[in-house]
């Protein structure tokens, strides 16, 4: 079997996914057509997380945001680079090669195709209305051409409901950590970019109201909205530097203003961290409310339930032992690679059945 993976951007969740799927499924043709949109990393060390067997092609002229004048050749590119692989399966991961990527496969007859939005664009906070409706057309053009939607967790899944999607989920995984929780764990923790999904601002204002130790892992453009006093902002750290920060964690404190299913979140999940997240999809499949954690509307509500947990420290610690329960039964990353590959055999199974007849 080959799967050809389509994504932009070459960076984070998206990324990981991949990834973690390469890994899972090594008897498979796996091909990477990625856009060259970086954060942190250059695209040569992302390159090499990936196992041995993976190829890679580049997608000229793709980017995040729509462009009349770069977009069109995206296209072409695309469909250039994908007619020499018209009998793959082609999973589409992210808005913008989910649109281009099934236009692309419908111009060149191709019907295995998967599309995986790791995040949809229409929940964006940092665009307007106006903006988010048109993102929803988007969506329902993109649909029209093909293709089935695959959410990375349930409630992506959800939002997809009007817009081509039937609930079909594969919900993102992690490696379950062998790593024994530090039982002095004492620091209230975010991963990630500061940026404006991740809305930095609002993590620092709850911190300034509660007495704790803050830390910021990562570096972003937003950096400078973290000026309260008991936040540490680390910079960007290697994956080693990270886990040592997640095992001091006693609770894990999310902003994020949307998401697809983050990977942030499992990874504290999987040292045993409870969870303060964000009311938001994605956040919102990871918390048992009251069990590992809780979510919050804003910012009373999580001080008001920050200050809770950090005062009944034993009931706290109870909820990180049941996060690292959840991520065992239900986000490992064997159970992701298993379902995403049963649902690549029933894809290509049911092609060439359809091939077949037609013969």
């Amino acid at each position: 079997m080959f799967v050809v993976h389509v994504l932009e951007p070459f960076a984070s969740g998206v990324t990981t996914a991949v990834i973690s799927i390469t890994q899972q499924l090594p008897k498979i043709n796996h091909l990477i057509i990625h856009g060259s949109r970086m954060w942190v990393d250059e695209i040569k060390n992302v390159k090499e997380q990936f196992p041995s067997y993976v190829t890679f092609i580049d997608w000229p002229f793709a980017g995040r945001e729509i462009s009349l004048k770069n977009d069109p050749k995206a296209l072409i590119s695309l469909i250039n680079i994908l007619k020499e692989y018209k009998d793959a399966v082609i999973h589409l991961h992210s808005s913008k090669a989910g649109f281009l990527g099934r236009i692309a496969c419908r111009y060149l007859g191709i019907k295995r195709v998967i599309y995986t939005p790791h995040g949809a664009s229409f929940i964006r906070t940092d665009i307007s209305e106006r903006d988010r409706w048109f993102f929803r057309l988007l969506e329902r053009i993109g649909a029209a051409f093909g293709g089935i939607v695959v959410g990375c967790g349930k409630s992506e899944a959800e939002l997809y409901h009007n817009l081509g999607g039937n609930g079909l989920f594969v919900s993102n995984g992690v490696p379950v950590s062998p790593v024994k929780k530090n039982e002095n764990a004492d620091i209230i923790t975010f991963v990630g970019i500061a940026s404006v999904q991740k809305t930095p601002a609002l993590f620092n204002k709850i911190a300034a109201r509660v007495e704790g130790n803050f830390f910021w892992v990562g570096d972003g453009p937003l950096r400078t909205a973290l000026q309260s006093p008991n936040v540490t902002v680390t910079d960007w750290v290697d994956k080693a530097a990270v886990d040592s920060y997640l095992n001091r964690t006693f609770i894990y404190l999310s902003t994020s203003a949307w998401e697809g299913l983050p990977f942030g979140v499992l990874e504290a999940m999987n040292v045993g961290c409870a969870l303060l997240l964000r009311d938001v999809p994605g956040n919102r499949d990871l918390v048992v409310q009251g069990e590992n954690g809780y979510l919050f509307t804003g910012e009373d509500e999580a001080v008001t339930l920050l200050k809770q947990m950090l005062t009944d420290r034993v009931k706290t610690c109870d909820m990180g032992y049941k996060s690292r329960d959840i991520v065992k039964r239900d986000y490992s990353v064997e159970k992701m690679g298993r379902e995403y590959l049963e649902i690549y055999e029933k894809l290509s199974g049911k092609q060439e059945k359809q091939t077949n007849k037609a013969v």
